[in-house]
């Protein structure tokens, strides 16, 4: 006797099927706004999120280094012999590197310690930016200008808008002492012109009397 099955068929009609993971930009990209859409929409989604991935691993990449190269420094700025400058050389990075690294890593414990959010973007500043923020002219920027360069979207274009706004109100300050000194110098020249005058007046008085 065969075994009978019991096949509903309004059940099997009835049973869900799993939904589809509906592919979604992470940052919120209005594609059809682009006109892109289809597979090449799947496609930009997943270079949103490959380029995403790269880039958080490359700020990782970028901190280790600067960190390693910072406290390898330490450790031979203690022998104060320059033996790091050739080490770091046998290790293929040239000294100009080095250094940027080291600036970069210094400034971001600095303001990681001044509780800066998100001081790790210290890190991806560009290297003439580093340089101006922590060389010779660095006395002439405060915190808050700093930070203004750091949490920019373009810290290069930041740095030039505050370094013309800089010079703009030297030069300011120049002009404005110079209209000072001018008024001065006339007000002198007016006085030396009276004195002259009194001269006179007394070298006259005096030629009376013989």
């Amino acid at each position: 006797m065969s075994k009978k099955f019991n096949l509903d068929i309004s059940k099997i009609n009835s049973k869900k099927v799993p939904a589809v993971a509906k592919i979604e930009s992470i940052y919120n990209i209005d594609y059809e706004e682009l006109d892109i859409s289809g597979t090449e929409k799947e496609e930009l989604i997943k270079y949103e999120n490959d380029i995403t991935f790269h880039k958080e691993k490359s700020m990782e990449h970028i901190f280790k280094y600067s960190k390693a190269i910072f406290e390898a420094n330490q450790i031979f700025s203690n022998k104060g012999n320059g033996s790091f400058g050739k080490w770091i050389e046998k290790l293929g990075i040239d000294r100009d590197s080095a250094n940027v690294a080291i600036r970069k890593y210094s400034l971001y414990l600095e303001y990681q310690a001044k509780g800066l959010e998100e001081p790790e973007k210290v890190l991806t500043l560009p290297n003439r930016t580093v340089k101006t923020l922590t060389g010779y002219k660095k006395e002439n920027f405060q915190e808050t200008e700093v930070i203004e360069v750091i949490k920019s979207d373009n810290p290069s274009l930041k740095l030039k808008e505050i370094e013309e706004q800089k010079e703009a109100v030297k030069l300011s300050d120049v002009e404005e002492r110079r209209i000072f000194l001018t008024r001065e110098k006339v007000k002198r020249q007016h006085l030396i012109k009276k004195i002259r005058e009194e001269i006179r007046d007394i070298e006259e008085q005096i030629k009376s009397l013989t």
